[in-house]
């Protein structure tokens, strides 16, 4: 066969190798960014979830009662993190996994009741009503507790979902490895080919 000839075909198939490695190098960054995501939503959203529903609000509900912090040192702080939960919340929402859904859907469940009895929480604040506040502890630990219990199935799902992703990624990037090294002697082949080109004219 004419060098000529060959090395035109290698050259298409150099082509077609160059295409698919972009494709594949395409695919492995989705898969990064989706790890990334998937960490950022555990560490930075449904995270932060977890200490506002383990942490401000017991604490703030625990240490008014015991004359720790004022009633209008609680509403404030209830008030401030309240809105910052939401955000978090909404940011969960986006990165939820198929196999964490019902402990998500249980977490939203949860916070419709949490967040009517921190509303009543802020009222009995406002009116200086400590003895109120004070009764609902029980109520309290028994929304809260569930609700933690939800999240952090949920970080664990989380984190069992990265590490299979983990395995996916790695099997793709020795693909990769695997098709640079053909490429590469593919390359080299052409480059020989083309030594003796000259021999066509």
């Amino acid at each position: 066969m004419r060098p000529k000839f060959i090395v035109y075909c290698l050259s298409a198939i150099c082509l077609v190798f160059g295409l698919k490695g972009f494709e594949l190098n395409k695919d492995i960054q989705t898969t990064l960014k989706e790890n990334a995501r998937q960490s950022e939503s555990s560490i930075m959203e449904i995270g932060m979830c977890f200490d506002w529903y383990g942490v401000i609000i017991v604490n703030s509900v625990i240490q008014v009662s015991h004359g720790i912090i004022t009633p209008e040192e609680m509403v404030a702080i209830l008030k401030e993190e309240s809105l910052n939960k939401d955000e978090y919340l909404k940011g969960y929402k986006k990165d939820i996994t198929p196999d964490e859904e019902k402990y998500a859907d249980f977490v939203f469940e949860q916070e419709e009741k949490i967040k009517d009895y921190v509303d009543k929480l802020i009222t009995w604040g406002e009116s200086g009503d400590i003895d109120q506040i004070r009764a609902t502890i029980p109520e309290m630990y028994q929304m809260t507790d569930p609700t933690i219990e939800a999240i952090n199935n949920i970080m664990d799902t989380k984190m069992y979902y990265n590490e299979e992703q983990a395995k996916v990624l790695n099997k793709k990037i020795e693909t990769f490895s695997d098709f640079i090294y053909t490429l590469l002697a593919l390359c080299a082949v052409m480059s020989i080919c083309a030594s003796f080109s000259k021999k066509c004219h």
